[in-house]
């Protein structure tokens, strides 16, 4: 038998399901990774964001990348439709991306990853230390391998800090010109 509870938790890297429609769920607690079938990261989802369970199909997955809460709310059909743009939105986004070379990629991921999950420090942009070169792998559609040598490269030139961790994009401008360098 299924309850419907108002607050949900999940654990660390547990697949979240959806039993019910018409409703949607902001996120309290945690980040979450939303995932094609195909094991691509869509997007990493975290504190204030929504997930509309009448507009998940079977095409994305949600896994819980660090423990995650999350409180139900009704759903108006205002909020489908906003919702339903957003996702579309995002898809597109994210399909658009896939023209530009790996590098570009790589670039454009860490840099969504500053913005969303960074914290200003005097010396960069801190990202936030759950992630891991198999996340930014899965996040820019990339293998881990090419993935760390990438990564190497922009250490090399100033750009980013990824030992010890967490991860710290030591200068936003240079990574820019980065991403612009090398396709966007």
């Amino acid at each position: 038998m299924y309850h419907d509870w108002p607050e949900l938790t999940f654990s660390e890297k547990q697949e979240i399901e959806f039993h019910c429609t018409n409703h949607f769920f902001i996120i309290r607690k945690g980040v979450i990774a939303m995932e094609s079938k195909t094991g691509s990261v869509v997007d990493y989802l975290t504190v204030g964001e929504l997930i509309v369970t009448n507009l998940v199909d079977a095409n994305i997955t949600f896994y819980a990348k660090t423990e995650v809460k999350l409180e139900k709310r009704g759903l108006s059909a205002s909020s489908v439709e906003n919702s339903a743009n957003m996702y579309n939105k995002l898809l597109i986004e994210r399909l658009d991306e896939y023209k530009y070379g790996a590098p570009a990629r790589l670039g454009l991921c860490l840099k969504r990853l500053a913005t969303k999950f960074g914290t200003p420090i005097d010396r960069g942009i801190q990202i936030a230390p759950a992630f891991t070169q198999y996340d930014l792998a899965d996040y820019c559609n990339l293998k881990r391998e090419y993935v760390s040598l990438l990564l190497r490269k922009l250490v090399e030139a100033g750009i980013i800090r990824i030992r010890p961790k967490p991860w710290l994009v030591l200068n936003m401008e240079k990574l820019d010109d980065y991403i612009a360098r090398n396709g966007v």
